[in-house]
């Protein structure tokens, strides 16, 4: 069949003021033309649409982190990928944002009404499913020391925010780092750690007893660093691991 004059072909080139475009097809037209398309019904073309706003400079770099939060997840997912190799502070909080109401969203919710059992437990949940793990898993150390900085980031600033500095992996980092410098043998860190966040119980009764998970007081009149706790598998080894790895995101 002929093909119709004036008619677009697949491999031909699309116009900004145009109103359809293949997948795969370059955009003319400028940052306008890119704008258009960016607002089309059909996902492909928004798609299409995203990595040549970035030959835009800055105002294509923002339609690209509007583009997280457009209706279609395909549409999210091809943004997120895009900015992956971006370091502009803006990008890295929208990609932060993006993160949190992707995979964070009931965290966020759970620490911002105060159920601070709950938000611990959903914490661990959270960690173990960015390596696929199930709920009985324990993260291992060369995991923890590749643990997303992104997520780690994430989970420390919803801990923090919520708690008014009270907890989180930073304050417990701060807290870490303290007796670190102090003691030279490394079991003298861990109890003097264990004492300040209050994970050891001393009495007439019990003496240098750790706590089980069923002891830790779920209160935001706990210690300071007293949460995240993450349950009886992960305990002062994965702290020290986490405290390591936060340094290197940080």
């Amino acid at each position: 069949m002929t093909q119709p004059i004036n008619q677009p072909r697949n491999d031909d080139v699309v116009l900004g003021g145009h109103a359809t475009i293949s997948t795969g097809a370059v955009i003319l037209g400028g940052l306008e033309g890119v704008r258009q398309h960016l607002t089309s019904p059909l996902t492909e073309q928004r798609i299409a649409a995203l990595a040549e706003a970035l030959h835009h400079g800055q105002r294509g770099l923002n339609l690209v982190i509007r583009a997280l939060g457009d209706r279609a997840p395909e549409v999210r997912q091809a943004a997120y990928g895009l900015l992956q190799s971006h370091t502009e502070p803006k990008v890295i909080r929208a990609i932060e944002q993006f993160h949190i109401r992707t995979h964070y969203v009931r965290l966020q919710s759970l620490l911002a009404t105060g159920q601070w059992k709950m938000a611990d437990q959903e914490t661990r949940v959270a960690m173990l499913k960015v390596y696929g793990l199930g709920l009985d898993a324990q993260l291992r150390g060369e995991q923890i020391e590749a643990f997303p900085s992104t997520d780690l980031r994430i989970i420390d600033q919803l801990w923090v925010k919520s708690s008014q500095g009270r907890f989180g992996f930073s304050v417990q980092k701060a807290i870490w780092q303290k007796y670190d410098r102090l003691y030279w043998n490394k079991s003298e860190v861990w109890r003097a750690f264990a004492d300040r966040v209050g994970w050891r119980t001393h009495n007439l009764f019990v003496d240098n007893h750790w706590k089980r998970y069923g002891e830790i007081t779920f209160s935001r009149n706990a210690p300071a660093g007293h949460m995240p706790f993450l349950g009886d598998k992960f305990g002062i080894f994965t702290v020290e691991a986490i405290v390591k790895r936060l340094g290197q995101c940080q």
